[in-house]
């Protein structure tokens, strides 16, 4: 009886430690992990400027912020002149294409026209978030937010900032 006590009293450590092991999840979402680029304070900015508009909040989202700046590449490959205009839009469509039934409902979206002023994608410096919020009922479509920079040669860094309806 005492042998069974001993073991049953070691099983029971064990399970202990297992489950204390397991109880604290530690794993994150890597889609949710948000670079130290100033892409937090993009986020929070724009979230806070949905709170108080009572919009709905945006969810941070690695994987739109890759399509985001593969937008931004091919949109600043053709304002440098690298791309034409065909060029540019059949990249689009390609890079769009892998979103599937995923749209982007704010920002570079299939009526943006390279060379207007909505200041979305723009310098760093000179970026208006009040851009995504000129039409509220296409931001309270958006779940997901991807936010994008490139640095071009000359030292310019580019921003350009999605919301995608994955719904």
């Amino acid at each position: 009886m005492k042998r069974f006590k001993k073991v049953l009293a070691l099983v029971l450590a064990g399970v202990l430690a297992l489950a204390m092991l397991t109880a604290c999840n530690g794993t994150t979402d890597p889609d949710k992990i948000m670079p130290e680029d100033g892409t937090p304070e993009v986020v929070l900015t724009v979230n806070n400027m949905a709170a108080n508009k009572d919009l709905g909040q945006v969810e941070y989202s690695a994987k739109y912020s890759a399509v985001t700046k593969a937008l931004l590449e091919n949109w600043l490959e053709y304002t440098n002149n690298k791309i034409n205009n065909t060029t540019y839009w059949e990249n689009y469509r390609k890079i769009t294409a892998e979103l599937g039934s995923v749209k982007i409902v704010v920002g570079m979206t299939s009526d943006y026209r390279p060379g207007t002023s909505d200041y979305n994608p723009a310098s760093k410096k000179s970026f208006k978030y009040d851009s995504l919020f000129k039409d509220e009922s296409a931001f309270n479509l958006a779940e997901k937010i991807g936010v994008a920079y490139v640095t071009t040669s000359n030292g310019t860094v580019y921003q350009a900032v999605c919301l995608f309806d994955v719904n």
